[in-house]
């Protein structure tokens, strides 16, 4: 790991993850987990769906179809923020293959 990484510890569903990020951004992924726990609680709280597996994704799939609904403005970078959308991704792969 580079000088300029840091590792952070997540909790998605409950479960603690090790994530290896660049620390300029830490807080990103921070707010990414967030993000995505708060899908995740939105879905569990409906009920409709109970297996966590199938809760990740659905939250993933309403987290990406808010990004592609999403119209470019003047000062959002959309190449860092495609970065990011990938991170997040990633990291719910990451999740659900350490089943």
């Amino acid at each position: 790991m580079s000088a300029d990484a840091a590792k952070v510890e997540v909790a998605i569903l409950g479960r603690r993850f090790i994530v290896n990020t660049p620390a300029s951004e830490k807080q990103t992924l921070i707010e990414a987990v967030n993000l995505l726990n708060e899908k995740i609680r939105l879905i569990e709280r409906s009920g409709q769906i109970i297996d966590h597996d199938k809760m990740i994704i659905m939250a993933a799939l309403n987290i990406t179809h808010s990004y592609l609904k999403l119209k470019v403005v003047e000062d959002l970078e959309i190449g860092e923020f495609e970065r990011k959308m990938r991170n997040m991704i990633k990291l719910c792969d990451d999740t659900l293959t350490k089943k």
